[in-house]
């Protein structure tokens, strides 16, 4: 399981624990190790990034480390 910060709503944040995902032959699997904030996950808490619906996972600029990957 992973930990995943989702915005439900505008100045709502909740917690969730989900399965972490089965990477297909053409993907690879990321263990994110740290997550930084931006003005877009700031436009998101507050409600005023108008191309997006809720709920939202937050978080795009990231640091992580590959666990899985294809062979070759």
């Amino acid at each position: 399981m992973m930990d995943v910060l989702v915005c439900a709503a505008p100045g709502q944040l909740v917690l969730e624990r989900r399965p972490i995902p089965e990477p297909t032959d053409d993907e690879v699997l990321i263990r994110v190790r740290r997550v930084g904030v931006c003005g877009t996950d700031m436009h998101i808490y507050r409600g005023t990034q108008p191309f997006l619906a809720y709920p939202r996972v937050m978080g795009h600029e990231l640091a992580g480390e590959v666990v899985q990957a294809p062979a070759g």
